[in-house]
């Protein structure tokens, strides 16, 4: 009877041990799965990692312009990096990232058009929002949306891009070709676009002209017909510039498992005037006036139209009132009404730091929750906390040929000088015409300075050389047939002091705020030094990154078309801001404007992934 019991508890026993092995052996077993998923885990966290230092490495190269490690072919620049495993600490892992970029700058460069350089076959230009492709040489100044001297290449379709004839865009998973000019106008709208047929590139199709095929997620667009050339061949295909960056992750496990993470990034250069009017600051708007937008490829803005009427389509609502203080009122707002958008950080929920006098019908800090919207208030939608105010390097002035120049009251010639004379210099690398002076810009009454060529003024030796237009001063940048492409672009480092109510100022007679640009260095952040202020309507942008600007419009009806920013904008008197929308996709000169990601993504379909060194 006992060996009989003593048989029972050892069976019991066994079979306890049998099972607490079992229950081990799986728990063995589930935390090795569970390290191995562990470690996978990490591994495609460092492999995503990897990706996104690739894409910022091939950013900063492209920005420098510095490919000198780099393996190039054609305009297609590669490159791999292997990291230290020890950099893992004792995981183990072996990492590397590849990097492939194509139309990288040092060989045909991909810049922004200029309509004073001369443009050769192969020549890659961003345009209003489009990259093109030189085909043919243009003669003269002949825009990238002449199709017989250019090929845009296929991209996201954009709101802000201004399209033309024969653009291509991709909206839906759709390909769609441009059949009239617009801005704004959504695929698949009839009136605008015509679907195209797209397909994954295959090397035993015949391809012609304008075909549009797509190859690592990118879309090309046929140049040359052909058969069985791949992209991104050149020669018969175009695409926007494309960043690849693959993270690569090996485990030190019996199989060397490896974990990958592409992304791919398409390039544009950044917007200096994404903003009606911002202040890195303070923005203060007061007394009476509106804020609002239109596009100068549409047409000129209709000063006589009330906003957002029938005989006045081209004035809008997508102007943005930006500013960046966030330790108080950032945006103030009196008796103005802004047909757009109003951007500041909160300083305290649920509130953007904004005030407005409230018996003119705005938007008050108090009633930004609870109150209707109905014109002429601020839409209360339209308030954002997270205001973009880019703040970029001002480029010193360097050309090849630079000429002298004195530009003090009273100016030669009976008051008035004509640039360039005939004795000045162009220089060849641009085709602008570069000049210095030896002191102040000072036009007093009497003085007429007139713009026939692209001109860039550089205030110099001296960096506290001020910029005056005072009484009946003025600068005129002609608009005919005889100086079609007539600019002017200054730099300062002093006082700002554009201030007439006689008739003086700058008259930018092209109506293009693209063809004024206003650069000052200066670092005095006080009201009442830099001052704006005349009654000749202006077109143009301001930038002063570091300073107050004082618009001073006391009297009269000051009219604005373009953009301003700096680091506090202040309007004394009546605001009329026209913002134009084409800055946004403009490239200001003068500006160290940098490349951006206009589109990223994570590649995952393996049709999309390419082959990376």
């Amino acid at each position: 009877m006992h060996r009989r019991q003593r048989g029972s508890v050892v069976l019991v026993a066994l079979s306890c041990v049998t099972v607490l092995g079992i229950a081990l052996a799986s728990f063995l077993a589930l935390s090795n799965q569970a390290m191995k998923l562990s470690n996978r885990t990490y591994a495609q966290a460092v492999s995503r990692q990897l990706a996104q230092m690739g894409l910022e490495r091939a950013l900063r190269s492209y920005n420098a312009n510095t490919f000198s490690s780099w393996s190039l072919s054609g305009v297609t620049a590669t490159r791999t990096l292997s990291i230290a495993s020890s950099r893992y600490g004792n995981s183990g892992i072996t990492a590397s990232v590849n990097i492939r970029v194509d139309h990288y700058l040092d060989t045909k460069k991909a810049t922004p058009w200029s309509m004073s350089l001369t443009y050769a076959v192969g020549d890659f230009v961003w345009y209003m929002g489009v990259w093109y492709l030189c085909i043919a040489a243009p003669p003269g100044n002949e825009a990238p949306y002449n199709n017989t001297y250019w090929k845009s290449a296929p991209e996201s379709w954009t709101p802000s891009a201004n399209y033309q004839i024969n653009n291509i865009v991709l909206s839906g998973g759709t390909a769609y070709r441009c059949t009239t000019g617009n801005i704004g106008q959504v695929p698949p709208n009839t009136t605008y676009w015509t679907a195209l047929t797209a397909g994954n590139w295959s090397s035993a199709t015949t391809y012609a002209v304008d075909n549009i095929v797509y190859t690592g997620g990118m879309a090309y667009r046929c140049l040359v017909a052909h058969t069985a050339h791949a992209p991104p061949n050149t020669t018969y295909w175009v695409s926007a510039p494309v960043i690849y960056a693959e993270g690569v992750a090996t485990l030190p496990d019996s199989n060397s498992t490896t974990l990958r993470t592409q992304l791919r990034a398409t390039l544009a250069p950044a917007s200096l005037f994404p903003n009606a009017v911002a202040s890195a600051s303070y923005t203060n708007l007061s007394s009476a006036g509106v804020v609002d937008s239109y596009n100068s490829f549409l047409g000129s803005y209709n000063q006589t139209s009330a906003p957002f009427t029938a005989a006045n389509p081209n004035i809008g609502s997508s102007a943005v009132v930006a500013g960046g203080k966030t330790n108080g009122t950032a945006v103030a707002i009196t008796n103005v009404r802004v047909n757009g958008y109003v951007a500041a950080p909160a300083s305290s929920a649920p509130y953007v730091p904004l005030y407005t006098n409230s018996t003119s019908g705005m938007v008050t800090a108090a009633s930004v929750s609870t109150s209707p919207t109905p014109s002429p208030k601020i839409d209360l939608t339209r308030l954002s906390r997270s205001p973009y105010i880019p703040q970029f390097d001002i480029q010193s002035v360097s050309p090849t040929t630079i000429n002298a120049l004195s530009l003090s009251s009273p100016l030669p010639g009976s008051g008035t000088l004509q640039l360039p004379r005939g004795s000045d210099n162009v220089n060849a690398a641009d085709g602008k015409y570069y000049y210095y002076t030896s002191g102040d810009i000072d036009l007093n009454s009497g003085d007429i300075l007139v713009i026939n060529k692209p001109v860039v003024i550089d205030v110099r030796p001296s960096a506290s050389a001020d910029f005056y237009i005072r009484g009946t001063g003025k600068i005129n940048i002609t608009s005919n047939a005889t100086y079609p492409i007539a600019s002017l672009e200054v730099h300062f480092g002093g006082r700002l002091y554009i201030g007439s109510d006689s008739g003086g100022g700058i008259d930018n007679q092209t109506a293009d705020p693209k063809r004024c640009i206003i650069l000052g260095t200066s670092s005095y952040n006080s009201s009442g030094y830099h001052y704006f202020w005349s009654n000749v309507y202006f077109h143009g942008v301001i930038y002063m990154p570091n300073a107050y600007l004082h618009m001073w419009n006391s009297g009269y009806n000051e009219q604005l078309h373009g953009a301003l920013s700096a680091s506090n904008v202040y309007f004394n008197h009546a605001t009329n801001l026209h913002y134009d929308t084409s800055l946004r996709t403009a490239v200001i000169s003068g500006v160290d404007s940098p490349y951006e990601i206009a589109e990223l993504r994570e590649l995952t379909d393996p049709a999309e992934k390419v082959t990376l060194p």
